[in-house]
């Protein structure tokens, strides 16, 4: 049964609908996300009270939401609020006020809650073992420690991106003094917490901030790849984001790419938070997450436990039912190109057990943009693939998938991998077009879907490579397909194959 789940965040700096269609607890899409630039932390006063202007912006924003919200057979709503109202001392009057005037409820949670539910949308997104989570928000910072993909320690900052702006930075172009005074009062916090200090474990980021800092990152090295999710930057592209901000006027820095307009004034504080617990950390990497918060809340509302990661067939559900895939059939195909496989590595020691994990995750997206065009498949298959990580990979991988999933030619090949070409060495790019064609042969072997092919026997005959596929049934049409396809793996082991089909006894 597909439902439909409303989310509604209110945060320091933005409020946000997104809603989600769920068929199951791991087929999970998002059909809307909105956001509304509300900057509640701004209309705090110095008393810590909301003031009407900032509740009046809320519940504009809340009734533009529940309008949308009208528009989708929602079957249940959550609505949670952050730092902003968190710390408002008049929390009892905001929520009296939204209930009245849009009949929302509205659950503010404490900064464990925040930490807890950012970690739980970070653990059902990254292989990541061990690691710490960042949560930069307008109003609070949240870092959690995770061990063995359990969280082990958290702790809340009532500091954010705003309120390190309203407090230290008076104007939108920083003096180097103003940046000074920033960067010791990050320091003197974030070295308060003993467990971050020299854990050396893996960042990861969520949240706008996070994001648009791997965004500026991407548009500096012309990255060939328009997704931040699970984009890893070292210190030293965090230095250098820096130093290209600084070196931009403030109408400069408004029209850098990567960056939103409503971000500008706040990216100095949000680089140099990033910068102080990469250093106290003393981390090897930091990875941008698009999954955080908002995710946690979901699947803490699905009632999954903390221990979820989305696990291949549980992509491969969300991906069948969005793509039409008959996994059935793409069962079949790994099936033979597992047996395929095998019998060549007597004659490619290139071939490793490593492998078949890459073979195992194509078999199941090989061709799947026929849904589109049948005669465009390759092409529209490694567009979706190569602008969508459907299994939650490294970009590396993720783009490894794309070009064996898409395979149809040696041509074609090489077009896709040209704008990634120097992220794999050549032995590694033959490697992937041979696995391609393992797996394009494989596909043909099994366009009936009969399950016919029982054993594949590969020898080295020397001036060619003997190739005999035993079958449980009658071959003719398994046959013709594969002796029209067959020059594609001739082309990429480089020798001429004799095809023979024989009976099993």
């Amino acid at each position: 049964m597909v439902k439909k789940i409303a989310i509604v965040d209110i945060g320091s700096n933005t409020v946000r609908l997104v809603i989600y269609r769920v068929k199951s607890e791991n087929a999970i899409k998002v059909i809307e996300n909105i956001k509304i630039a509300a900057r509640l932390q701004t209309y705090l006063n110095a008393d810590l009270v909301l003031k009407s202007e900032g509740i009046k912006i809320l519940v504009d924003s809340l009734n533009v939401f529940k309008e949308m919200i009208a528009l989708h057979n929602v079957e249940s709503i959550k609505i949670f609020a952050t730092a902003a109202i968190r710390s408002s001392k008049n929390i009892g009057e905001i929520k009296q006020i939204v209930n009245d005037k849009t009949g929302f409820s509205i659950d503010v949670l404490t900064g464990e809650e925040e930490a807890k539910y950012g970690f739980l949308g970070v653990i059902s997104s990254t292989d990541k073992n061990d690691g710490i989570t960042v949560d930069l928000g307008g109003g609070s910072l949240e870092i959690t420690q995770f061990r063995n993909r359990k969280m082990v320690h958290s702790y809340s900052f009532s500091f954010g991106v705003l309120s390190l702006k309203q407090q230290f930075l008076p104007t939108n172009k920083p003096t180097d003094t103003e940046l000074t005074s920033l960067a010791a009062y990050i320091q003197s916090q974030i070295q308060s917490i003993d467990w971050l200090k020299d854990c050396q474990l893996p960042i990861i980021g969520i949240g706008g901030s996070a994001r648009s800092i791997g965004a500026i990152d991407q548009v500096m090295k012309s990255y060939p790849i328009n997704s931040v999710h699970l984009y890893e930057i070292d210190k030293g592209d965090l230095d250098s984001v820096k130093e290209r901000v600084k070196s931009l006027s403030f109408n400069e820095i408004q029209t850098v790419l990567g960056l939103s307009k409503e971000r500008a004034e706040i990216v100095f504080p949000a680089v140099e938070v990033f910068l102080e617990i990469y250093r106290t950390v003393n981390a090897p990497v930091l990875q941008i997450s698009e999954k955080g918060l908002r995710d946690g809340v979901l699947l803490d509302h699905l009632k999954l436990n903390g221990s979820f990661q989305k696990k291949l067939s549980e992509s491969l559900r969300e991906i069948s039912f969005e793509y039409d895939i008959d996994l059935d059939k793409r069962e079949l195909v790994f099936k033979t190109a597992l047996m395929l496989f095998e019998s060549l590595k007597a004659v490619n020691t290139d071939l490793i057990e490593e492998d078949i994990q890459d073979l195992h995750r194509a078999s199941y997206l090989y061709n799947l943009g026929e849904v589109l065009e049948r005669d465009y498949a390759s092409a529209h298959s490694f567009y979706i693939l190569s602008n969508r990580n459907f299994l939650e990979l490294p970009h590396r991988d993720w783009i490894k998938i794309a070009l064996l999933a898409s395979f149809q030619s040696k041509a074609a090949f090489k077009e896709n991998i040209s704008p990634y070409k120097n992220w794999f060495e050549k032995n590694e790019r033959r490697k992937l077009r041979l696995l391609g064609s393992i797996l394009k042969f494989a596909f043909v072997l099994n366009n009936t879907k009969r399950e016919i092919i029982q054993e594949i026997h590969c020898n080295d005959e020397g001036e060619f490579i003997q190739l005999e596929i035993v079958c449980i049934k009658q071959w003719m049409a398994e046959e013709k397909a594969a002796e029209k396809q067959i020059k594609h793996l001739e082309n990429a082991l480089e020798k001429r194959i004799n095809l023979h089909f024989t009976m099993a006894d």
